[in-house]
């Protein structure tokens, strides 16, 4: 493979954000192509390099072609969007019948999105099966808050009392699983975001909106102290949420063009938050509406920080080249 050729396909993978197995296939395809159409060039008399040059040109622009196959190649079928969406549409049905007040069945669907959340990784990481990660990090998330709060808690203790309100090996391990919850967190979106980080922005989507409802509740202990049936007025407005989510989820698989999913996404997870604000008539104030919401957008822009594919290494060429000769 000529350097002219090889840096072509390499500018081309850059830009697919496809799993490794459809890139290389998509890839091989092209140099072939490319190689053809040169030869046929070559033998009506154009150069080599002149031949390599036309036949690339001809095929057409890198961000061109990568946009086809990325469309054609990510547009998940109608039953992919259904899987996709149905931890969604569960949360939204548990909420609409008050089921949320049972454990086991919140418990049920944390291990069932673990469980399809494990194998879709060990089975080739399968594009619906990213919603159920989302919901999958919430268990570590969940506990790395209740870390922080008690670091935060020793913390205020120190300050205001001068003396750990707990004993110090609480406060080490804490801090041990804090680091180790992080890690492990900023590990899995990273590993998702180097396929593509709108897949990755889609797992998180839900996030920004349970960190409103999490610290509007821990704001208002008076309402965790009362029994569940006051709590149960915030069902339907949850549901609703849940079932934006789903929806928004459907129309992201059924479309291909990467921009209108992240104009879907940025519009999507604002949204959320202005629901939840309104159901509560008005929640925290205009001030906090405005920062949640710029904070969403931030969450979801956060993954494309971890697209690697921005900055490949410079052996990625040579890389590019065995992968390919493999094929063979």
């Amino acid at each position: 493979m000529t350097p002219i050729l090889r840096g072509y396909l390499a500018e081309l993978q850059r830009q697919l954000h496809l799993a490794p197995a459809e890139e290389r296939e998509i890839l091989r395809e092209l140099r072939d192509h490319v190689e053809d159409r040169a030869q046929e060039l070559a033998d009506k008399g154009m150069s080599t390099d002149e031949a390599l040059r036309q036949a690339m040109r001809e095929l057409g622009e890198t961000r061109a072609i990568a946009g086809k196959f990325y469309e054609v190649h990510t547009r998940g079928s109608w039953s992919h969007a259904v899987f996709a969406a149905l931890p969604h549409l569960v949360l939204a049905l548990i909420f609409a019948l008050h089921l949320w007040t049972k454990p086991w069945m919140v418990a049920a669907l944390l291990t069932v999105a673990l469980a399809i959340s494990f194998l879709g990784w060990r089975r080739g990481r399968p594009i619906w099966t990213y919603p159920w990660v989302g919901y999958a990090l919430v268990v570590p998330l969940i506990s790395w808050g209740l870390a922080m709060s008690a670091i935060g808690y020793g913390a205020w203790g120190v300050v205001t009392k001068g003396a750990l309100p707990l004993g110090i090996p609480i406060y080490a391990v804490s801090i041990a699983y804090v680091a180790f919850s992080l890690w492990m967190f900023v590990r899995i979106l990273s590993r998702v975001a180097r396929r593509d980080w709108l897949m990755a922005s889609l797992t998180v989507l839900p996030l920004p909106f349970l960190g409103y409802w999490f610290l509007y509740f821990y704001g208002r202990k008076e309402l965790l102290e009362q029994t569940g049936v006051p709590l149960q007025a915030f069902d339907g407005s949850v549901a609703v949420v849940f079932l934006v989510v789903g929806g928004a989820t459907v129309v992201f698989f059924r479309i291909g063009r990467r921009f209108v999913r992240a104009a879907l996404l940025a519009i999507t997870a604002p949204t959320l938050i202005v629901l939840a604000w309104l159901s509560r008539e008005g929640g925290p104030g205009y001030v906090a509406l405005f920062g949640f919401s710029t904070l969403s957008l931030v969450i979801m822009l956060v993954p494309a920080l971890f697209d690697a594919r921005t900055a490949p290494p410079p052996t990625q060429p040579e890389d590019l080249t065995y992968a390919l000769e493999d094929q063979r």
